[in-house]
């Protein structure tokens, strides 16, 4: 009688998956789409106040000043002087003190003139002032 020999093999371990793969995997598409992608905040300028919101109140237009790059200033689309202007801007919020004045330097306007500008505005008064580009100087190579 022969005997059987039973031979037996170590027994495997089920193999665990490691997470380095998909720890990594994670952070090249984290990083992908944090550099595709646009860091624009859109909505964070008020230019003007909501419409339609009901009532028989409505909110006044907002006041436009604009500063070209030679430092002239216009009230609305027209020319005025700073001291013309410092009197409208006293006038219009002699009326409504929530009154906005939207600034609105060009692109090549220099800082020192925005900052003198910004001054007067609130010198005479304003106290609701919003800064933006000034949209016939957006160029649209920057989109």
């Amino acid at each position: 009688m022969s005997q059987a020999i039973q031979i037996t093999r170590a027994r495997r371990k089920n193999p665990m998956m490691g997470l380095t793969p998909l720890i990594d995997m994670i952070f090249l598409l984290l990083l992908f789409f944090l550099l595709g992608s646009d860091f624009v905040s859109y909505g964070q300028s008020r230019l003007a106040p909501p419409r339609g919101t009901g009532g028989n109140e409505s909110a006044p237009q907002p006041a436009i000043v604009t500063l070209n790059k030679q430092g002239g200033l216009q009230w609305n689309g027209a020319p005025v002087q700073a001291e013309n202007l410092a009197q409208k801007v006293t006038a219009l919020v002699a009326e409504d003190e929530t009154q906005l004045i939207v600034l609105m330097p060009a692109g090549e306007a220099e800082v020192q003139r925005v900052s003198d500008t910004l001054d007067l505005l609130v010198g005479a008064g304003a106290g609701s002032i919003t800064l933006e580009r000034d949209v016939f100087d957006i160029d649209l190579a920057d989109f």
